[in-house]
């Protein structure tokens, strides 16, 4: 499935199931289910004190983030295809001065 496959699948489910609202309200749904990865990364690691030891409820959590994000572009008509094509531009351009952080901007 491409990115804008995706993206339409999503759309396609949440008009279906009227979950539309506001993209301040998708972000807001976005950074609580950010800490739902962070909080499964905690338990993986028994709060960093051990190895992470992967559980499969992680995958349902980065389920829910992707879902989020992409609900955030629906909402925006951002085509994640090309956004994420110009990101890795971006980044490329970064690396060759020495980093992909953004102090190489």
């Amino acid at each position: 499935m491409t990115i804008k496959e995706l993206q339409g699948k999503i759309r396609e489910f949440s008009m279906v199931h009227n979950l539309d609202s506001a993209p301040e309200y998708k972000i807001l749904d976005t950074i609580s289910e950010l800490g739902e990865v962070a909080k499964e990364m905690l338990k993986m690691t028994n709060y960093g004190k051990n190895k992470m030891n992967f559980r499969e409820e992680m995958k349902l959590e980065i389920g829910d983030l992707l879902y989020s994000v992409i609900t955030i572009a629906n909402s925006l008509n951002i085509d994640l295809e090309r956004t994420v094509d110009a990101v890795l531009v971006k980044y490329e351009k970064r690396l060759k001065r020495g980093s992909a952080g953004s102090e190489n901007d």
